[in-house]
């Protein structure tokens, strides 16, 4: 509106609204149709472009975990228990496989913005001290989570998860390393993903490196698809 140089009542008038439905929109406390959407953004001299993309949401993984993880304490927002419904509603219960692999399909770390891609081979132990050095907290997850009795001098499997709070340092200590960013997806060998507090809950370390807890690991696996995700689900089914 601020662009249009319009005022709200004179957006809501030439939208067909009302100024009071206008103002909840705004507020984000109803959820218009997609034909209220457009009259608005042509009222402000706009059109509306919308556009389809894969689902990409924490709060779908934070939910699983609030489900399924005994003395995790998800995040103070309103989209977790609406995501633990979702899922359940997706799966058609709260059996743990289903749930798992519902909130891996919507919360894949290589989908985040703030997601940085490395191709190229280095070692479990080098993309650990990228995470020790960031001052921050860190975890290792994806299929280097399934084989915790490999040496940490063996190469990360494709793909790598770095969780960590201070993923730019991180990021820039890995792009001093034998890696090189990557600009085709089919390359990721690691990628550095800021993490939540929350998310950092229930990890463990073997040796010098820091895991991502079990449950965080599978969905990060599954998240992948192929045979990391059928790997990771066979493993789950253990349990």
């Amino acid at each position: 509106m601020d662009s249009a140089n319009l005022r709200a009542a004179a957006v809501a008038r030439r939208a067909g609204v009302s100024a009071s439905t206008l103002h909840r929109i705004l507020r984000g406390s109803v959820s218009p149709t997609v034909e209220t959407l457009e009259e608005i953004a042509l009222a402000c001299g706009f059109s509306l472009d919308l556009a389809g993309a894969q689902i990409n949401d924490r709060f779908a993984a934070a939910a699983a975990r609030s489900i399924l993880e005994d003395g995790y304490r998800p995040p103070d927002d309103p989209s977790v228990s609406e995501w633990e419904q979702r899922l359940v509603r997706w799966t058609g219960s709260d059996e743990p496989m289903g749930l798992v692999q519902a909130a891996a399909k919507a919360s894949s770390p290589l989908r985040r913005n703030d997601a940085v891609l490395f191709a190229g081979k280095e070692t479990v132990a080098r993309v650990a001290s990228a995470g020790d050095a960031s001052d921050g907290r860190w975890a290792i997850s994806g299929p280097a989570g399934l084989t915790l009795d490999a040496s940490p001098t063996a190469a990360a499997p494709p793909v790598t998860i770095l969780w960590c709070e201070e993923s730019l340092r991180a990021s820039q200590m890995l792009a001093d390393s034998a890696l090189r960013a990557a600009t085709d997806a089919r390359e990721v060998t690691v990628a550095v993903v800021g993490g939540e507090p929350e998310l950092f809950f229930d990890a463990f370390a073997v040796g010098i490196v820091q895991f991502a807890s079990p449950i965080q690991i599978i969905l990060d696996c599954v998240s992948q698809g192929g045979a990391v995700a059928k790997a990771a689900l066979a493993e789950a089914a253990t349990w």
